[in-house]
């Protein structure tokens, strides 16, 4: 079966919610009282929503990212019709998952446009704290998400838009894992799923990256809009442990497990952290210090 490419996608999802106003508005006529005669139908509302946007995205791409943190929110957000989302690197080689496998950038860090609409940092383990030490990279984030009218994170990303400095007296939320290093950056760690604070939006843990890009859809283009790519994509969350991917819900036991398991990744993302604030001068907090 041939795949069905973005455009498609747009026109599938435009057609799909164009027939539920046209049947809506249908049903409106038929049923409604007189005092609702000034009143916007619904055929108009759902013409407005589906009227084209121009939204400029860019999704970072770097050496052993998340490929979910990126390619979750690229699906959703393509979706937006009129919209262009690229991903973007430091050079035009295609870059390594942390999985292995390989994505083509559609431009370099020296293409992006002047005002992007939404500037994304995915998230990762040791590609993430390397482009956390890799100054070209840090400075491309800091560039980007100055210039964009939102900067975002899915995951640990997060700790590397802080590390660019564009955290600072922002709340924001990351992987569960590293929420405590937030502060170091002047940042106000949450443990909300999706963080909209001003002009940053973060996501949490790699699958949160699925709700934060249906919210930014929401945000760009209403309700309607972002209900009808997350029934296309019919993302209906049902996991097989309820309750079992939040660390305040989840088995104490497996949750202390895998603090342990991970004990040294995260003192090496606190390492690099501090190395980057001695050559940067980047926020601290107070006491200069990460409690493992």
């Amino acid at each position: 079966m041939k795949p069905i490419d973005p455009l498609t996608r747009r026109r599938f999802l435009r057609a799909v919610t164009a027939a539920s106003g046209a049947m809506l508005a249908s049903q409106h006529a038929h049923s409604a009282a007189p005092a609702d005669a000034g009143k916007k139908d619904d055929a108009f509302s759902m013409a407005d929503i589906m009227r084209p946007g121009s939204e400029t995205i860019f999704i970072l791409l770097y050496p052993g990212f998340t490929a979910m943190d990126a390619i979750g929110p690229e699906y959703a957000l393509s979706c937006m019709t009129g919209a262009t989302v690229r991903f973007i690197a430091k050079t035009a080689k295609p870059v390594r998952t942390e999985s292995g496998f390989e994505v083509t950038p559609h431009l370099t860090f020296d293409q992006l446009p002047e005002k992007p609409t939404l500037f994304i940092v995915p998230g990762g383990t040791k590609g993430t704290i390397e482009a956390i030490g890799d100054a070209v990279t840090r400075d491309f984030v800091r560039k980007a998400g100055s210039a964009s009218e939102f900067a975002g994170s899915v995951c640990t990303g997060s700790l590397l838009l802080g590390a660019a400095g564009l955290l600072d007296g922002y709340e924001a939320t990351s992987h569960w894992q590293t929420l405590e290093l937030l502060p170091i950056f002047g940042a106000k760690p949450s443990k909300k799923r999706v963080v909209f604070d001003r002009n940053r939006v973060t996501g949490a843990g790699v699958t949160a990256g699925l709700d934060f890009s249906l919210e930014l859809v929401r945000h760009f283009r209403g309700d309607s809009y972002a209900k009808g790519v997350q029934l296309l994509g019919q993302y209906d969350p049902q996991p097989p442990f309820p309750g079992g991917g939040n660390p305040d819900s989840a088995d104490p036991q497996l949750v202390a497990m895998l603090n342990e398991m991970h004990k040294p990744f995260i003192a090496s993302y606190a390492e690099s952290i501090r190395k980057t604030h001695i050559s940067t001068g980047t926020r601290q907090n107070k006491n200069n210090t990460i409690h493992q």
